[in-house]
């Protein structure tokens, strides 16, 4: 009997206790046009029950049981309401919950749209709104950069559409963007000069960085020469009159090891400030370690209403040990024996940068309609460099000959100054903006070399298990190689309103190159010993821009541009010459389309050319092999559906070919083939969602996915990178202000070849690897 009363108990009590949290509450969100209002977050307060809207703007909360509750909707845009509700004998079913637009938050939208214009306007230089302007610009923002753990450019540079990345010799980074490896680099709108003479250059980590914008297509009418591919804008982070402060620590795979920390605020009503540094080590895949420290301080003085002055000054002190990867047989397989995790580099090889850049930004504002504004600049770069570049096979193919140590010392010390003056006028009944400028660039460039010697220098050292420090090798300076070279611009920009449906841009400029470059020997202190002679060159060259937008409807735009580009080749012709500029154009079609903020999208056609290519020959020197081509498109969206829920995703096909040669060059052997290193197909992707309501509140995770298309490694297409996919993804829970985050990249153990020298040594990609971190922001 006893028994039986257990069992009736057992049955019983779980029934009840079902039926006590068998009620709900269902309803519908609308606005006050009697409009659904999808995305609005329904929560029970002081309760982890919680839910959103669908696209008919109903909602349903679950498992409630009898009592007095209070029901709180919130949505972007509207007042936040409050309902007191009470559950007796039956649920709570087609309630009708009306929210009130709130003007406060609709401005709160509307100041994040300005900022967005201003933080746009470096790359665009004019403060339009991107949908009515005919250029394609993908931007990544800090929180990307977070979710994904990005510590390196590279790294984040991964997530925008139509840029292939690279990284050699184990820090140099490389960008090919629609096919073209000739872009500029900008760090809060100033040019780093390293990229556009040496196509790569290392960068610091990404502690005081905000967003990056990428601005795709020639763009030398507003920043001179060089950029072809595009304008890749690095945007720190500034001084804010509100106090903030963050702080992360992370460690993972191959001892990786990162702290980034920085704090800003107003220091009195007028001055405000940001300070950020990183520093981080990493024993490195392969062994390929690196050491970075950097610091950065922005100060934002306000004297008066119209007067603003900003400085800034940044520092770093890296180092990244080398890598000349792998020799690959013909037919692009390693020999048998060697170990694809093994590094053959000697053991004193090193990339070492050092950098310490000011930047000096004067505003004022001297109407509403009118602005001057000028940006002084300075930077001393030093790369130094020594590796073990060239692998040579000796007969048997088991042992490789270290053939070629190389050195070199790049200081690099470019002033640059850029005036501008902004406003707004009238053309009829319609509104227009403009900028007119000037800008100034002093570059001093040298390059130290010297002579290597030293009983480790072209020494063997076997494919298995080798031996790699195969003795001392010391270097002494005996020249250096300078670049002095001073540029002086003339632009022009206006945007036309012709109404809310028809806009348009016009830009011309006029740059006046002139450079001289010689080489002097030096004696081991680094005295001049010997002078060389000078090599001049002195061009005249003008670019133009032109582009028409044309809006339907307010969320859609249809924009076509056509723009020009040079790049000075700082090449010795072998008549003692200096060789012509590189020139080119491209020719772009797009749709941008905006609803909210919720969705986005971008495609854009694209044709570019570049003419005048250097090609390197054996023996050293250079010749001119004509035009390289690159025709294709880009599509990219970015979805927001619910909150919190974020689906960001875009694909680039750039079908890239080496024409043939005309006029008086000689027949070019590579016409036809594709341009090195620029992969027909890229795809990337990020989808991440964080739980708000519920007892999951805080729970965050992300998924994502990058694919790349095999590419050749040189002009005559011998060797190729396979096609590669890359799955990563995070976790991560955040309470209060604070954040733990564990990071997985590479999730299925891809074995892939990233990049290649000489064409034929390949780089093998990160394997699977892990990191976890800890972040507070205050």
């Amino acid at each position: 009997m006893t028994k039986k009363i257990l069992i009736l108990i057992l049955v019983i009590v779980p029934v009840l206790a079902i039926a006590q949290n068998n009620y709900f509450i269902k309803g519908k969100i609308i606005n006050e046009n009697n409009l659904p209002v999808p995305g609005a977050s329904i929560s029970i307060v002081n309760n982890s029950i919680g839910t959103v809207s669908n696209e008919k703007g109903e909602f349903e909360l679950n498992n409630l049981s009898t009592g007095e509750y209070v029901l709180e909707v919130s949505f972007i845009g509207f007042k936040k309401e409050r309902l007191e509700l009470s559950i007796t004998k039956q649920s709570i079913n087609d309630l009708i919950i009306i929210l009130n637009e709130d003007i406060k938050t609709q401005e709160e939208v509307t100041v994040t749209s300005n900022r967005r214009i201003q933080e746009l306007q470096t790359i665009n230089k004019i403060d339009v709104d991107l949908k009515d302007l005919p250029v394609t610009v993908h931007s990544i923002d800090r929180k990307i950069i977070d979710q994904k753990g990005a510590v390196a450019l590279e790294d984040a540079m991964k997530n925008v559409t139509g840029v292939r990345t690279r990284n050699t010799y184990g820090g140099f980074q490389h960008f090919h963007i629609r096919g073209m490896e000739q872009f500029v680099l900008l760090v809060d709108g100033v040019r780093d000069e390293r990229h556009n003479i040496s196509q790569s250059a290392p960068s610091t980590n990404l502690a005081a960085v905000e967003g990056i914008d990428v601005l795709k297509g020639p763009s030398s009418v507003m920043f001179g020469h060089s950029a072809l591919g595009g304008i890749i804008n690095v945007r720190r982070r500034q001084p804010t009159q509100v106090f903030k402060a963050n702080f992360q620590s992370s460690y993972g795979s191959f001892n990786t090891r990162n702290i980034m920390a920085g704090a800003g605020g107003a220091i009195t009503d007028k001055l405000s400030f940001r300070t950020d540094f990183g520093v981080g080590s990493s024993d490195g895949f392969r062994g390929l370690s690196y050491n970075y420290t950097n610091a950065y301080l922005s100060l934002k003085y306000k004297p008066a209403k119209k007067h603003t002055l900003q400085f800034n000054i940044q520092a770093n002190d890296d180092f990244y040990s080398t890598d000349t990867g792998l020799p690959v047989l013909p037919d692009g397989s390693l020999v048998t024996g060697m170990d694809p995790l093994t590094r053959y580099n000697d053991p004193q090889d090193f990339l070492k940068n050092k950098r310490v850049d000011l930047q000096l930004n004067y505003q004022y504002q001297i109407s509403d309609k009118f602005k001057l504004t000028n940006l002084a600049s300075y930077y001393v770069d030093d790369i130094n460099y020594f590796s073990t570049e060239e692998l040579s096979f000796t007969a048997n193919q088991d042992s490789l000959v270290r053939s070629f140590p190389f050195y070199f010392n790049h200081q690099t010390k470019p002033f640059q100054n850029q005036l501008e003056l902004s406003g707004e006028y009238k053309l009829g009944r319609f509104q227009n903006k403009f900028v007119v400028g000037h800008s100034i660039s002093i570059l001093d460039r040298k390059t130290f070399r010297g002579n290597i010697t030293g009983p480790g220098k072209n020494t063997v050292v076997s494919v298995v298990n080798p031996t790699l420090n195969q003795g001392a090798m010391s270097i002494e300076d005996n020249r250096y190689q300078a670049r002095m070279e001073m540029v002086n611009g003339f632009f022009g920009q206006n945007w036309f309103n012709f109404g809310e449906k028809f806009k348009a841009l016009l830009a011309v400029r006029v740059d006046l190159f002139n450079g001289d470059y010689f080489t002097n020997q030096v004696d081991a202190d680094r005295n001049v010993t010997s002078e060389g002679d000078v090599s001049k060159l002195n061009i005249v060259a003008p670019t133009y821009r032109g582009g028409l937008v044309y809006q339907p409807i307010k969320s859609l735009s249809i924009y076509t541009s056509y723009n020009t580009y040079f790049k000075p080749t700082r090449r010795v012709a072998p008549n003692g010459d200096m060789f012509d500029p590189e020139t080119g154009y491209q020719g772009e079609l797009g749709v941008r389309y905006e609803k909210n903020e919720k969705f986005s999208a971008n495609i854009a056609v694209f044709s570019l050319a570049r003419t005048n290519i250097l090609q390197g020959i054996p023996g050293g020197g250079f010749e001119n092999i004509g035009t390289g081509t690159s025709n294709g498109f880009e599509l990219e969206f970015n979805y927001n559906p619910i909150q919190n829920l974020s689906v960001r995703a875009g694909y680039s096909f750039a079908q890239t070919e080496i024409q043939e040669n005309k006029g008086d060059l000689a027949p070019n052997p590579n016409a036809g083939n594709r341009l090195p290193f620029a992969p027909q197909h890229l795809v990337h992707s990020w989808v991440s969602y964080e739980a708000s309501t519920s007892k999951l509140k805080g729970l965050g995770i992300g998924i994502g996915a990058n694919y790349t298309f095999d590419n050749y490694t040189t002009n005559a297409n011998t060797l190729k990178l396979d096609a590669y996919y890359l799955l990563d993804a995070a976790i991560w829970y955040r309470f209060n202000k604070y954040e733990i985050k564990f990071n997985v990249n590479n999730i299925t153990d891809q074995f892939y070849y990233r990049d290649a020298i000489f064409g034929n040594q390949f780089f093998v990609g990160p394997s699977r690897n892990f990191l976890i971190s800890f972040r507070a922001d205050f």
